[in-house]
């Protein structure tokens, strides 16, 4: 694991080879979300393999692509396992804010619960563009960054993550719904993976979806249209042409 930690130390261009403290996080999460895309192409071509290091070195090193959720926060959780932190990977559900409705593919995205001082808190670089870039505490405080606001709070016997995300909502709105024992080991996450490459309610096995965020916003590029935000002011470009597309894939993801 050591050479795939220094690989990934020079593509997010963060030095993980020191002692990295909760402090750090911050700057962690955000050299994750400004070098590894939000990815759907494996699933889109149903390529599957073991959740281990080989699968992370392959993914994030040999092919230099990103990941979809349980990718992107296996290799999170890998790394600060590493580096000494209390860490699980948690199943999550999240709501469609579209139909206004849980997803039907049921608990299928993936989070970390990292445990600090007597203190849980979620840390997630694998919702999309929805990054809080910060650790969230599950006592409720809100967190703010260059993506907006984030606040975890109590749903029933379980919690859910609200995002006030910025240039894009008026008020909180709901992210995803999740049970703190809900906990999978990284070579658990092949069902999760199954149902998101196969279910036909999964919004990532139907079309190409990148996404990363930036500095001053985020970038998502689909093959009708390359979104870029700003901040906070949004400009929409058409995919004119399959070049086009992968031009525009290679300069910006």
């Amino acid at each position: 694991m050591s050479s795939l930690i220094k690989e990934i130390a020079a593509r997010i261009k963060y030095p993980l080879g020191h002692i990295i403290s909760f402090d750090d996080l911050p700057a962690l999460l955000e050299a994750f979300a400004y070098h590894l895309p939000f990815d759907n192409q494996a699933v889109l071509t149903k390529r599957t393999a073991p959740f281990n290091p080989d699968r992370l070195e392959q993914t994030f090193v040999t092919d230099r692509t990103g990941g979809v959720c349980y990718d992107l926060n296996h290799l999170l959780y890998e790394i600060l396992r590493i580096k000494g932190f209390d860490v699980a990977l948690v199943k999550a559900t999240v709501f469609d804010q579209e139909n206004d409705s849980w997803s039907a593919t049921g608990p299928t995205h993936v989070a970390v619960l990292l445990r600090h001082q007597g203190d849980t808190y979620v840390v997630d670089t694998g919702f999309g563009v929805n990054l809080a870039l910060r650790p969230i505490p599950l006592t409720g405080e809100t967190v703010t960054s260059p993506s907006g606001s984030f606040r975890i709070a109590p749903n029933g016997a379980g919690y859910q993550l609200e995002m006030l995300r910025t240039g894009q909502d008026d008020e909180f709105v709901i992210g995803y719904h999740f049970y703190t024992q809900q906990t999978v080991l990284p070579e658990q996450l092949s069902s999760i993976e199954q149902v998101i490459q196969d279910h036909p309610a999964s919004p990532f096995n139907k079309r190409s979806l990148l996404a990363i965020r930036t500095p001053s916003g985020h970038r998502i590029l689909t093959q009708q249209a390359l979104t870029i935000w700003t901040d906070g002011q949004k400009t929409i470009q058409p995919v004119t042409s399959d070049d086009q597309y992968v031009a525009w894939k290679h300069e910006f993801f």
